[in-house]
């Protein structure tokens, strides 16, 4: 049986499985386990309990994967002890099954083992595509701790989707224009070879390389697919990803209450994963948005949380970045010497791996120290009037030299009050007019991606164990809270609908359990936020 299959194959497996037979139901599960999980499983139990012990074993693998996405850990641990105990001979398949529990668990070490256990096992096979899929998918998943450019050449299509993240992974942080190219390209791949999980991954990262640079609509457009894909195959890892995405991108355009709201749903969508890179996420994300709320103080907990898990996951880029983060954070909790600890670990580990577009983050973050702190002593060699416009300065200087870069009209902003203040009016005025600019241009983006239509299309229907997140008001409920948001008192909404008030009184009731809210205004935040009322009411 083949490891995987292109999209183009599956019309003949349907054929074949139209029959009843049970190798043929098997084979079709097995192709199905991570394009449509819930058929899988239909399909494996079609085929029945008597089979022979070698299906019964991929049955159980099958299982297995499908058990460790949905996050049923000890399920999933069972059925592949079972597949072991079915069929020795599936013992390759078995170590890449592994690989995925360990990595759903957060078992990294268990993880690269059985990876590599697995390229070893499969090298003394017949099947050169197993191999190679194995030694990529290993290789893909070191890169993390050593991202190093992956330009080896792969010549196995299903093998290249792990090929092009393996080498996306490093550009991240030097060229993100091309490492966006770079995941797109392996996602379409790892759709069309049916690894919708690497899928996701794929298309999530290159919608936060986008909007690293700026491309708000096109980053929103990467989420709104992995968001809806996450949510209808039901995995809690990704949808909890996809929902830090996303609260990450209205953190971005200025959304940041409903940021908050949104990030603390990531993480209760999480709360059943172990700790591991995507938990990570949520808190780095959490911890950004109570900064950019001016609760630097409440933001350094989440922060170093998510630090802590990065360097656990040895996710080298992630960890740069968000030590920057941290320093921020200390900068503002007055821990002046904490903070540049952290600054110092980040630069060191940006000229170590070569993550040159983070160099514009170092300056950033100087800069807010400096404004915050302006005791401090100014950096050697400055030439401008304080150490706050010197590291301004700078900051714009390295964002250019980034590809694709787009400068935020609020850097320009920043760096006019700067000149003015010290009297410089010329300069000031240079940047006002950039920013007017800038501002122009980001409206239109920040329109264009206003809301993510993930957001906007709100959850997907209800399904047992759903969360709030994902539960749809009813019409009349949708419809009495668009009056709430546009300020209508309980009675005019009734008579606007033409029922008693204590009937609106009963809407508002269902209304605040179904969105876990406490009054009002917080039940209209948190249907913005996800979507089931837009920005307008």
């Amino acid at each position: 049986m083949e490891f995987l299959v292109p999209a183009s194959a599956l019309a003949g497996l349907e054929a074949a499985a139209a029959s009843g037979e049970a190798a043929a139901l098997v084979e079709l599960a097995w192709q199905l386990r991570q394009r449509d999980s819930t058929r899988a499983l239909a399909l494996c139990e079609q085929a029945g309990a008597g089979l022979a012990p070698a299906l019964q074993a991929r049955v159980a693998l099958t299982r297995c994967e499908i058990a460790a996405l949905q996050g049923r850990f000890d399920a999933a641990e069972g059925l592949l002890a079972e597949a072991r105990r079915g069929d020795p001979a599936l013992e390759g398949d078995a170590l890449l099954a592994e690989a995925g529990v360990a990595k759903a668990r957060g078992q990294r070490e268990r993880e690269l083992d059985a990876y590599a256990r697995a390229a070893a096992c499969h090298a003394r096979g017949a099947d050169p595509r197993r191999q190679a899929l194995a030694l990529a998918w290993l290789a893909y998943e070191r890169s993390f701790a050593s991202p190093t450019d992956a330009d080896a050449p792969v010549t196995d299509p299903a093998a290249a989707a792990f090929a092009d993240a393996a080498q996306a992974l490093p550009l991240s942080r030097r060229d993100p224009a091309r490492a966006a190219e770079l995941f797109l390209r392996a996602a379409d791949a790892a759709r069309h070879w049916g690894l919708l999980r690497h899928a996701l991954v794929c298309t999530i990262n290159a919608g936060t390389a986008l909007q690293g640079l700026g491309e708000f609509d096109r980053a929103a457009a990467c989420y709104d697919q992995a968001t809806l894909e996450s949510r209808a195959a039901g995995w809690p890892a990704l949808i909890g990803a996809c929902e830090t995405r996303l609260g990450a991108l209205l953190k971005e355009i200025g959304r940041l209450d409903e940021a908050l709201v949104l990030l603390g749903d990531a993480l209760a969508s999480l709360a059943s994963v172990p700790p591991g890179i995507n938990k990570a996420n949520a808190c780095a994300e959490l911890a950004q948005t109570l900064l950019a709320l001016g609760r630097g103080v409440e933001a350094v907990g989440p922060m170093a949380e998510a630090i802590a898990m990065y360097r656990a996951a040895r996710s080298t880029d992630n960890l740069t970045v968000n030590l920057l983060g941290l320093a921020r954070a200390l900068s503002a909790a007055g821990q002046i010497e904490a903070a540049r600890q952290a600054l110092a670990e980040a630069e060191q580990l940006i000229t170590q791996h070569g993550f040159n577009a983070l160099a514009a983050g170092v300056q950033e973050a100087l800069t807010e120290m400096h404004r915050r702190h302006p005791h401090l002593p100014p950096p050697p060699g400055m030439s401008l009037p304080n150490a706050a416009l010197h590291h301004g300065e700078a900051t714009l200087a390295e964002g250019l030299k980034i590809a694709g870069w787009k400068a935020p009209a609020s850097l320009h902003v920043a760096l006019a009050e700067d000149w003015a203040a010290v009297g410089d009016m010329t300069r000031a005025y240079g940047h006002a007019r950039q920013a007017l600019a800038l501002k122009d241009g980001e409206a239109e983006r920040m329109r264009l991606s206003q809301t993510p239509t993930a957001l906007r299309r709100g959850p997907m229907p209800a399904k047992a164990g759903a969360t709030a997140a994902e539960r749809l008001l009813s019409p009349k409920e949708r419809e009495v809270l668009v009056l709430v948001a546009r300020g209508y008192a309980n009675k005019e909404i009734a008579t606007a609908l033409a029922v008693s008030d204590e009937t609106i009184k009963s809407h508002l009731k269902k209304i605040y359990a179904k969105l876990e809210a406490g009054s009002r205004k917080h039940a209209v935040t948190r249907a913005r936020a996800l979507g089931v009322i837009g920005v307008a009411g």
